[in-house]
């Protein structure tokens, strides 16, 4: 029984900041490495991005989100797709705004949004295999990453606190990881970055107050990425259109929500999460 106990609190105790710093590092190390080994094997540097990642945020918190994966499932459904639409309007107007400002101070930086998204510029016949791959790989395991260690490690280290802000920040560090938009669009990726956080804070926002559900995250986080390589692999109109009903679907139940919370009849997890680590 005391060795019971034991383990317990081990498995139990708080993430410190070290080992939290380790865990960023790891991570961006790992995402930043793709553009010193884009001459390696494409399979290669797949595996480092995200395996090395998911080995090592395993191994030092693995066990403290992978125990909330599933939790609230039925309520984390509404709460993913609300706050995937409410977050995600604000992002575009705020990119409206950004946008606005670069075309009065800098027009020429506009001209740079012409150029092809870098994550999506595949063949179609690889398109069919992204779609699979956001729904399986990517979005999994980004939310792992970045909703259960990066703003779930916040959370645990604030004990529960100010967990908008921290969904903030794990939204900004979510936007860092995403480099690659600043190479190829300069200061106009300002406008990709807005968009980028806002997701990250959505999702941020779906697992605090589910109590640490990740299914849905990546469900959702998939199935976003999953609309535009299905632009590429049939045509660009049927992408554009399922990400605006995402966003349609995704108000409408904000919407309700608000109206829910208003009368207290929704529940509210995130306490549930809170007294968990």
């Amino acid at each position: 029984m005391e060795n019971q106990n034991f383990i317990q609190k081990q498995t139990e105790k708080p993430l410190s900041s070290l080992t939290y710093i380790i865990g960023l590092i790891v991570i961006f190390v790992s995402a930043y490495s793709q553009y010193f080994i884009n001459e390696i094997n494409p399979s290669i540097e797949f595996a480092i991005v995200y395996g090395i990642p998911v080995i090592t945020i395993s191994f030092l918190w693995g066990h403290h989100i992978i125990k909330r994966v599933f939790r609230n499932i039925s309520s984390a459904i509404p709460l993913g797709l609300g706050f995937y639409g409410l977050f995600t309007l604000i992002g575009i107007i705020l990119a409206t705004v950004i946008y606005f400002f670069l075309l009065f101070f800098d027009p020429s930086a506009i001209n740079l949004l012409h150029k092809p998204n870098p994550v999506v510029h595949v063949s179609p016949e690889i398109a069919w295999w992204m779609i699979l791959i956001s729904f399986l790989i990517v979005g999994p395991i980004e939310e792992y990453l970045f909703r259960g260690f990066v703003f779930g490690g916040l959370i645990n280290i604030f004990n529960g606190r100010h967990w908008f802000f921290l969904a903030i920040v794990s939204g900004g560090l979510f936007a860092m990881a995403h480099l690659y938009y600043a190479q190829v669009y300069g200061v106009a990726s300002l406008v990709q970055f807005t968009d980028i956080t806002f997701f990250g804070i959505s999702m941020a926002a779906t697992y605090y107050f589910s109590g640490g559900n990740l299914i849905i995250p990546a469900v959702i986080h998939g199935a976003y990425d999953a609309t535009g390589f299905l632009g590429i692999a049939t045509n660009s109109d049927i992408g554009v259109f399922l990400r605006e009903m995402m966003l349609l679907i995704g108000i409408i139940i904000a919407f309700i929500l608000y109206i829910q919370k208003k009368r207290q009849r929704y529940p509210d997890f995130s306490n549930e999460l809170i007294s968990s680590f």
